[in-house]
């Protein structure tokens, strides 16, 4: 639960300019060597920081925590060690990772700052803390019950291969946390411990708790799990009837209704098509025609206008000045007010016969509510009946949520629209997408990225060009390059994080590393004449702001770092580059194996004889591609009567009869475009075979069978094509043979 969080809509107060993590850390351990030990200090006096930072006493550990607590810096990212948790976290529980990463955006402020906390209205910070903003209370309620499977998440499990997450952080050990999560899941540890509450500044076990707490509520969907998680469950379900419900319409914030003007307020002056009008407070307009209809005509003595004249004067007819209408004489309407002077009946007729009007009665004495007819009556306000208090903290905290004109509010949603902006506020229909705006690529997890990006074995887009060594052109259908990141690789991704944190290379480069600059051009992103790694080089700086376009990932938060390689884009350039490389060593072994390589459309047009013998081979090619749900299995219909003569009808699978039919080159074709293979058009490579677990064929296939390898089949032919000279009967001369058959 958050308590009155900066918002999207409303910017957090920026301190100056706050200082990094790092930076702050070096200032609290040098405050904590020097101060005392301040009165009841945690009882764990453990130094330890976790992946390379220097050590820090919980002293020490207090200090960067508070001095950090207001840090709003929205330039702050998600760290490469936080982004490895949070998909070690998701793949561990089968949390949504996509989710997980808007929440903690949006819950952060947009900071990723494991310490920072909410400003409250008068100044003060809120309880609320860690990327996840979580409150003492329901954070202890969370570790109490799910404790238990947290740490079992967090151990080492031999069947999927994962090793033990290390849950260290701060001042504590691994086993301290995962001592501290055990006494309180057993009920030693309540809501105010101290090192408890130290907790929820460790990224690892605030994710472990943001997905338990998802688990709790219940939560289906993102708008669900931010709601339950901003609200509680018991309100947010409230929340959700209002705006599912009946009360969808009413408004989500009960107004504080203005003093009503004082009846002996002056007039008030009202525009009306340019001209200024006199309303007495008292006037009820709401059963009267609009006030622009009478015209400004002078009524003093004089001769009467021409016909021109009187045109002009219809055309030009504009509201009488505010000096003409105090200093002449008024004329009451029917629904009362001022409507300016008094205009003679024979001057208002000839105004309507010079602009074609004729008069369909007289004006003087005229029923007026026949011509004026009563404006329809204004709706009535919309209820704020279920509304929440406007000054309630959950409405003060955050009025981005809540008001359209955020700090204005003045225009509060309804409960309808409150939902659909909560909804676009946590990017519930993008949320897959962040996955490849902060990491670069996408993952085959839940939430990992968008379906578009993944590869649809159905749907095969035309194969696209890439640019290997030497120039040599890779055809390979997108999704195979850019899409998500599998089983393997993502293991092989976490590695590849684990070790550039450990050499200290997790921070934004000035200069491309040689796997990423030889990325950039096999994605024809760079052209290969540019040697320079630099990205101060034009080529080079354009090359990285097109691969973030082409593959999703958004531009880096802190304008300084905007032509700079980032750690997570460095690693993503890395397994594209691999993919690229395995294609291009895939599709080099077919063009060597096409001087050897059967064609099945010359075997088509060869004599039936020749056709016969490559029959077996031919049929095992067909049998691997109808495994691979690329041809359909022959069945033959078999009729059959039971004993009370009820007649069955069944089909049974009956062998492929061996023919290269275009069936069976358009299933070749299909399994090399999804395998990233050259599409041959027929021609049966040594990979494609490979791949599909068949024997390589040659001319061989064409040669008679012999030996006692040579397999019979009585149903295909009669005549077995191998010959086995038996033995000679004694009564048979030196030149007798017999053969089989």
């Amino acid at each position: 639960m958050i308590q009155s969080q900066p918002s999207s809509g409303d910017p957090p107060r920026r301190q100056g300019q706050a200082p990094s993590v790092l930076g702050g850390l070096a200032l609290a351990v040098a405050v904590a060597l020097t101060a005392p030990p301040a009165a009841g200090q945690a009882m764990i006096s453990a130094t330890y920081s976790g992946e390379g930072q220097p050590p820090v006493t919980l002293a020490a550990y207090r200090v960067l925590s508070a001095s950090q607590s207001r840090n709003y810096d929205r330039t702050q990212d998600i760290s490469l060690r936080q982004m490895r948790i949070l998909l070690e976290v998701s793949e561990r529980t089968e949390a949504n990772l996509g989710q997980a990463l808007a929440t903690g955006e949006m819950e952060s402020a947009y900071t990723w700052n494991d310490h920072v906390r909410p400003t409250l209205k008068n100044g003060t910070l809120g309880s609320a803390t860690g990327v996840w903003q979580f409150l003492p209370g329901t954070f202890h309620a969370i570790i109490k019950k799910f404790g238990a499977q947290l740490l079992a998440a967090s151990e080492a499990n031999a069947a999927t291969g994962r090793e033990r997450l290390d849950l260290g952080e701060g001042p504590f050990t691994d086993a301290d946390v995962r001592r501290l999560i055990q006494e309180t899941a057993n009920g030693q540890r309540g809501a105010d411990d101290e090192e408890l509450q130290l907790l929820r500044h460790n990224f690892a076990v605030l994710a472990f708790a943001k997905h338990y707490l998802s688990v709790a509520n219940g939560a289906t969907t993102p708008e669900e799990d931010y709601l339950f998680h901003f609200l509680g469950a018991g309100e947010g379900r409230r929340v959700l009837a209002l705006a599912r419900g009946e009360a969808r319409d009413t408004l989500c914030v009960k107004k504080i209704e203005a003093p009503a003007a004082p009846l002996e307020t002056g007039p008030e002056l009202v525009t009306v098509d340019g001209g200024i009008v006199t309303i007495p407070a008292r006037a009820t307009l709401t059963a009267g025609p609009p006030l622009a209809i009478a015209p400004a005509i002078d009524s003093r003595p004089g001769p009467a206008p021409s016909a021109a004249a009187a045109t002009r004067a219809s055309r030009h007819a504009v509201l009488p000045s505010p000096e003409a209408v105090t200093s002449r004489a008024p004329v009451s309407a029917p629904w009362g007010g001022s409507t300016g002077p008094a205009p003679t009946d024979e001057r208002i007729v000839a105004l309507m016969n010079a602009a074609g009007v004729a008069p369909t009665m007289a004006v003087a004495g005229a029923d007026t509510a026949a011509l004026f007819p009563a404006a329809p009556p204004p709706p009535p306000p919309v209820s704020s009946q279920w509304g929440l208090p406007a000054s309630s903290p959950t409405v003060t905290g955050n009025l981005g949520m809540f008001y359209r004109d955020g700090k204005g509010q003045s225009q509060p949603y309804t409960w309808a629209g409150f939902l659909t902006n909560l909804a676009r506020r946590v990017h519930a229909a993008e949320q897959p997408a962040l996955v490849r705006a902060k990491y670069g690529v996408g993952f085959a997890l839940k939430g990992g990225d968008v379906a578009a990006r993944s590869f649809n074995p159905a749907t095969l887009p035309e194969p696209a060009e890439f640019r290997y060594e030497s120039g040599r052109a890779v055809l390979v259908s997108e999704p195979l390059i850019t899409g998500p990141l599998g089983r393997d690789e993502i293991r092989q991704y976490k590695e590849r994080v684990t070790t550039l944190i450990s050499q200290g290379e997790d921070t934004p480069q000035d200069t491309l590393s040689p796997e990423a600059l030889a990325a950039l051009r096999h994605l024809k992103l760079l052209p290969a004449q540019v040697q320079e790694p630099s990205t101060t080089h034009p080529e080079v700086r354009k090359a990285l702001h097109q691969f973030r376009k082409k593959v999703g990932k958004e531009e880096p938060k802190d304008p300084a770092h905007a032509n700079l390689l980032m750690p997570a884009e460095r690693i993503a350039l890395e397994f594209y580059d691999r993919r690229i490389t395995r294609y291009a060593q895939l599709q080099a072994g077919q063009l060597a194996s096409f001087a050897s390589a059967l064609d099945l459309n010359r075997i088509r047009k060869m004599p039936a004889r020749l056709q016969r013998r490559a029959t077996p081979q031919i049929a095992a090619l067909q049998t691997a591609l109808a495994t691979q749900g690329l041809l359909t299995q022959p069945t033959q219909k078999v009729v059959w009567r039971d004993r009370k003569r009820k007649k069955h009808v069944e089909y049974k699978p009956r062998p492929f009869p061996g023919k290269p039919d275009k069936a069976t080159i358009a299933a070749l074709n299909t399994f090399q475009l999804r395998n990233g293979l050259r599409k041959t058009l027929g021609i049966l490579d040594t990979v494609t075979l490979s791949m599909l677990g068949v024997p390589t064929m040659g001319q061989e296939i064409f040669l008679p069978l012999s030996g006692p390898q040579c397999p019979f089949n009585g149903w295909a032919e009669t005549n077995p094509m191998c010959e086995v000279e038996a033995e000679k009967p004694a009564s048979c001369g030196p030149r007798c043979a017999i053969h089989p058959g």
